[in-house]
């Protein structure tokens, strides 16, 4: 692809393993640079399966000498790296690579891939939790997002938080862990409502992570919800309350993480009687200048990054509760010929006639009226990282 416009086939290779994603693979001066893990799928089956391993294997492209094809020939491999775990993440940066593990602790890998043919472990950090996506701030720092320790003694995942880390890797064969920052979508002291566990896109979706280097910002999106029921007079209400945010943090290399400010898109997706949102997440950010643009499936905002004074908002989207179900029950109430106690519907009866065994004619009492039902719901209030 080095021709503008044009691609030109080089050759394919085959290596043992499963390959994470995207950021497991890197082309570098000509060579290609894998991680994968073995041993991870399909064996249920087996009495003692292979235990899994983690690996670096590096191609160049060739010719078969059979077939005088273009081939990938494997030229370097490195393996036996953190058995028994899986491969979280992983983020080739220049000619080093950085690979977090996980099975009860997250061991942070640096290994040297300079030489293709002798990929080789340079360094391990242990970390409690897992870092689930690396993002290169500069040379000598990473940052890191992912799921905090569970237990005391850093063991297991937190999965109803999110932990944004910075790693100092200046020093490869001896990283360093520089600072974590714990983000939630609320307060964990309150204790009016249950919430179900905070979530992050970012965690996966690395389009979701947005960090902006000219202002050492990171924008990271937080989401949960509860279910909130109660009986007032008789009456049984319910709904959800759905808290939909962007989370900014000051990430400057070699600085300490902390929270900057928040941007809401509550309002969005509440407010709208008991409607359920599948998505209610911030999905992407946009800097630009002196402004952040939060962008979410019900609105988009603007805001001042200075202030964090929102300076211009639009929905995009809102619930219509004019829909067949509330139709179809407002037909059905008002349509409903209502009973006379003598068996005879209103439409039957004569409403100037008066009361079985009252004969002055009166017109104090009256036959039964017609029940209304139905209400409209209230019109609430007013994805860029590559």
């Amino acid at each position: 692809m080095s021709n503008a416009g044009t691609t030109l086939y080089t050759g394919s290779g085959r290596i043992n393993g499963t390959v994470l994603d995207q950021f497991s693979l890197s082309e570098y001066d000509g060579t290609l640079r894998v991680a994968t893990t073995t041993g991870q799928w399909g064996r249920w089956w087996m009495a003692e399966p292979e235990p899994m391993e983690n690996h670096v294997v590096t191609l160049q492209p060739g010719f078969d000498p059979i077939t005088g094809t273009k081939v990938l020939n494997q030229v370097g491999h490195i393996g036996g790296i953190a058995e028994g775990e899986s491969i979280w993440s992983t983020r080739f940066v220049g000619e080093t690579c950085y690979m977090v593990t996980f099975r009860n602790m997250d061991p942070l890998w640096t290994i040297d891939v300079s030489d293709p043919t002798n990929p080789t472990i340079i360094g391990e950090l242990e970390v409690p939790g897992v870092s689930t996506y690396i993002h290169p701030m500069a040379d000598d720092y990473l940052l890191t997002i992912g799921i905090p320790p569970a237990n005391e003694d850093g063991t297991g995942l937190d999965w109803s938080s999110v932990q944004v880390s910075q790693f100092n890797v200046s020093n490869l064969s001896s990283p360093t862990l520089l600072n974590k920052q714990l983000l939630s979508p609320v307060d964990e002291d309150d204790g009016d409502y249950s919430w179900n566990w905070g979530w992050s896109e970012a965690t996966y979706e690395h389009k979701a992570f947005q960090y902006w280097a000219p202002k050492g910002m990171l924008a990271v999106p937080m989401s949960t919800y509860t279910y909130d029921s109660a009986y007032v007079n008789g009456q049984y209400y319910s709904r959800y309350i759905y808290v939909s945010q962007l989370m900014l943090i000051n990430a400057v290399p070699g600085e300490n993480l902390s929270i900057y400010g928040t941007i809401d898109h509550s309002d969005f997706y509440n407010n709208h009687e008991n409607y359920y949102w599948g998505q209610s997440s911030i999905r992407r950010t946009i800097f630009m200048g002196d402004f952040v643009y939060a962008i979410s499936a019900a609105g988009v905002t603007a805001h001042n990054l200075t202030t964090l004074n929102e300076t211009a908002s639009v929905q995009i989207w809102k619930p219509e509760f004019d829909s067949w179900y509330n139709n179809y029950y407002e037909d059905e109430v008002d349509g409903e010929e209502a009973k006379e106690d003598d068996g005879t519907t209103s439409s039957e009866a004569d409403p100037t006639d008066p009361p079985e065994g009252d004969s002055s004619g009166s017109d104090d009492s009256t036959g039964s009226g017609e029940t209304g039902g139905g209400t409209d719901g209230d019109d609430g209030i007013d994805e860029s990282n590559d």
